[in-house]
């Protein structure tokens, strides 16, 4: 019966763990497609933007363009900076979750050996029982 229930509960669990996997993995693979999806459109934007530099010599209209073109690529960048820290702040986060974690980890069991010392019978109680412990005194 206790097989049965163990065996149950870990086919959730391996369900559980297979669903997360699956979805990491389809969220890198989203990313990576995006990824590829901005390069691309970033090598057509490159390639405009040279024609426009050309053309804004000539044509007042390509230079009022160009003009919020740049403006609105100073804005996108702002965004990629801010996005870019975000994911380094909640990466620290994490570093110093982990790091905190072990150090309460640390404290806790330095507080356990310190109290089991403390119901132990003292060094000096224990060499009372025993004789000729402790230092040699002369009688006078």
């Amino acid at each position: 019966m206790a097989e049965a229930l163990i065996s149950v509960l870990l086919e959730q669990l391996a369900s559980i763990t297979r669903q997360q996997v699956q979805l990491q993995v389809k969220l890198v693979v989203d990313v990576k497609k995006e990824v590829e999806n901005l390069c691309h459109n970033f090598q057509a934007i490159e390639a405009v933007l040279k024609d426009a530099e050309e053309r804004q010599v000539k044509e007042a209209s390509v230079k009022l363009w160009l003009d919020d073109l740049k403006d609105v690529s100073n804005e996108m960048e702002d965004v990629m900076d801010d996005w870019n820290t975000e994911i380094l702040r909640l990466q620290i986060e994490k570093q110093e979750k982990a790091a905190g974690n072990a150090l309460e980890t640390t404290k806790k069991k330095a507080t356990r050996r310190m109290r089991r010392l403390r119901h132990r019978p003292s060094v000096k109680s224990d060499a009372k029982g025993v004789k000729g412990a402790g230092p040699a005194t002369k009688e006078k």
